[in-house]
């Protein structure tokens, strides 16, 4: 099975996962380019052998840091979105997600950050393109379903959707470069701030918190 393959359908195995996050680790830190196989192994304690027996190149490591993950966050957004019934919790829901995502594990989202601040048009970089609108994609249908039941204007959910990635953004980063905290109840209080600011009809029976 290629790499292509294991990363759309199956789950890292316990010493991939561990090889995956050290690497992580390392490129985070010093950067895709500037790391190599070797220290890749003697960081994660195993040998050149298993490496290329799980992920047959660092190019291999690398997509799989990035593929199987998004993948299975992406799923994750696309269940919530279209089976949580409470508009206000499904966003809530959607943007916790995507903070889980990276407390799960920083040193990954620190070097997918890398790749989507690093030099355009990189190979590496291209691998997070069909995510960027998948994740974006999940993201603004959370916001419609506000708009869907006046609590967000409709004329107002472009703007809404946009504000509501920024705080995404932001927060991510400043946990993983800030040391902030971010915290389980913060992607309540991020809705709550959103419809303070781009609310429509509150007073629609069943919705108020």
């Amino acid at each position: 099975m290629t790499i292509a393959a294991a990363s759309k359908n199956e789950e890292l195995c316990p010493v991939a996962r561990h090889i995956a996050r050290a690497a992580a680790r390392l490129f985070a830190e010093r950067g895709f380019d500037a790391t190599s196989v070797r220290e890749i192994v003697e960081a994660a304690g195993v040998a050149k052998p298993t490496l290329y027996y799980h992920f047959h190149s660092k190019e291999g490591l690398a997509s799989a840091l990035v593929t199987v993950p998004l993948s299975n966050l992406v799923a994750t957004l696309r269940r919530i979105v279209t089976t949580v019934e409470d508009p206000i919790s499904c966003l809530e829901q959607v943007i916790e997600a995507q903070y889980a995502f990276c407390r799960d594990d920083p040193d990954r989202g620190r070097f997918i950050y890398a790749l989507l601040f690093g030099p355009l048009g990189s190979e590496m970089a291209g691998e997070l393109e069909p995510f960027k609108d998948r994740l974006r994609s999940w993201t603004d249908s959370a916001v419609r379903r506000l708009a869907e039941v006046g609590i967000v204007p409709r004329d107002r959910v472009e703007a809404c959707a946009t504000a509501c990635r920024g705080l995404i953004v932001i927060s991510t980063l400043d946990y993983l470069y800030q040391e902030k905290t971010l915290g389980r109840d913060l992607a309540r209080d991020h809705v709550n701030d959103l419809r303070k600011g781009f609310g429509g009809n509150e007073k629609i029976k069943g919705l108020e918190s």
